[in-house]
């Protein structure tokens, strides 16, 4: 762990700068290695998380102790900030895609200091209502039948962290056999929308790409 400058709350931008510098106060920033855990399913929140550099995740198991991603994360962004808000335990592990930082403010006196600020309130909601959106993404994802509509909008939605994610990975966020990812990402790439170096994917063509995906 290590202290904080202020270039690391530009998430809070829109507060005073002596907010900022008590907000820089309260809080450590901390660094992660891939695969490294944040936190587990049933631990108490002690911190309000804020994602400054790389992508997590958010993920549980299902019955026969699959994986499955809840929610892919990318910089900057709070991470699971409706348990701290609600008071409940985390519902859900989250560990890193990429090596990551994160800043770790501690909450009761976020939460004392900060909370019933109206600026604070409406970047709350703001940051609810992006994870509602990604939420229906996923279900979205999951009730289509058509597996290169999924994989099209996909890449189109998250193109800025593509470079991060190799094509097993998508493979598994979106629910669908590496085989049957594949053989889709073949035909993007046979008609020159994709190219995918490495495991890596690039978009090469945005409008053709939109073509796969319904309105």
């Amino acid at each position: 762990m290590q202290k904080t400058g202020l270039e690391d709350f530009n998430f809070f931008s829109f507060l005073k700068e002596e907010d900022l510098l008590r907000l820089k106060e309260i809080s450590i920033k901390k660094y992660f290695n891939k695969d490294e855990i944040l936190f587990y399913k049933g631990d108490e929140p002690k911190y309000l998380h804020l994602l400054i550099k790389g992508v997590a995740k958010l993920y549980t198991y299902d019955t026969k102790d699959n994986e499955v991603i809840i929610h892919n994360l990318m910089a900057p962004s709070l991470i699971a900030e409706i348990v701290n808000y609600e008071e409940m335990k985390f519902p859900a592990n989250c560990s890193f895609e990429t090596r990551a930082e994160v800043l770790l403010i501690d909450y009761e006196k976020f939460k004392k200091e900060f909370l019933l600020k109206p600026e604070i309130s409406m970047f709350f909601i703001k940051s609810l209502t992006k994870k509602i959106k990604a939420l229906e993404s996923f279900i979205n994802y999951n009730i289509s039948s058509n597996s290169l509509e999924k994989i099209a909008k996909f890449l189109f939605e998250n193109e800025s962290i593509l470079i991060n994610l190799k094509q097993v990975k998508i493979a598994q966020i979106l629910n669908i056999t590496p085989e049957t990812f594949s053989r889709k990402l073949a035909k993007l790439k046979k008609e020159n929308i994709i190219q995918n170096e490495k495991g890596y994917i690039k978009i090469l063509d945005h409008e053709k790409l939109k073509d796969y995906i319904s309105n």
